[in-house]
């Protein structure tokens, strides 16, 4: 069997000032299967930023996750780190992609430090420029050079994938990746995530825009106040039955032009 990540009953709840909890996410399940892209899909506080957390274990609210199992298989070997907790698994073996790159990096530290860093934890050799060639940095000498406040959005993008690379994740959460980069930008990103795809990368790419989904995706996962409303091969994506799934599409289609 290859490399498999599958959450199942995920309950994430939060305290509310007053007294009392609500919940946020209610029941979510998904599957990561290696050399696989899921795409998960739906409005700004549908619950995908949480669910994406849970799969690194750094859910924001408290008391955070209340219920549900997380199996990641590597190797032959089966971990539960819901159970157990994250350490050897975060980065090394889930990594993630945060809407804010360039917020994620450290501040402090040259690109190609950050690089030799994770390259080390590793225990690969600490040569920072193939890595972020790898990930579509044509000018790595240079950028090895800057620090994270002299990115552009989508340079730090690609310096997190660089790090994702170099740490050898085996899978990949990545939240929203292409929001506020111009189109040509955008269109780099996806062809990266591609080829991480390719290599036999398994990804959980977070988006509200659907129009994605037909070129990026193998499943689609359409979330709703907390809960997965829709869950389907792209193959099929005419299928979709979901009413706040087919009003997602509908909406998507019209300000495309119509059609997806």
């Amino acid at each position: 069997m290859g490399d498999v990540l599958v959450l199942d009953d995920l309950v994430i709840e939060a305290e509310l000032p007053g007294g009392g909890r609500r919940r946020l996410v209610d029941g979510v399940g998904l599957r990561l299967d290696a050399g696989r892209i899921t795409v998960l899909v739906g409005a700004s506080g549908s619950g995908k930023t949480l669910t994406a957390r849970s799969l690194i274990g750094l859910v924001p609210v408290r008391p955070g996750i209340v219920n549900g199992t997380l199996e990641i298989a590597v190797d032959g070997t089966v971990h539960r780190p819901l159970r157990t907790g994250f350490e050897g698994l975060r980065g090394a073996v889930v990594g993630y992609l945060a809407q804010d790159a360039r917020g994620s990096l450290d501040p402090l530290w040259p690109i190609g430090r950050q690089v030799v860093e994770a390259l080390r934890l590793a225990g690969r050799t600490e040569d920072p420029l193939p890595w972020l060639r790898k990930a579509g940095l044509p000018d790595a000498e240079r950028v090895e050079r800057l620090f994270a406040h002299e990115l552009s959005g989508g340079m730090a993008q690609r310096v997190a994938i660089a790090l994702a690379l170099a740490r050898g994740s085996r899978f990949l959460v990545v939240d929203e990746p292409t929001t506020g980069l111009d189109p040509s930008i955008q269109e780099g990103i996806l062809d990266e995530l591609l080829e991480l795809k390719a290599e036999g990368v398994g990804v959980l790419f977070i988006t509200h825009d659907l129009r994605l989904v037909p070129r990026l995706g193998d499943q689609l996962l359409v979330m709703h106040a907390g809960r997965i409303v829709e869950d389907l091969p792209t193959s099929q994506l005419s299928r979709i039955e979901a009413p706040e799934a087919v009003a997602l599409w509908k909406a998507t289609a019209r300000i495309s032009g119509g059609t997806l």
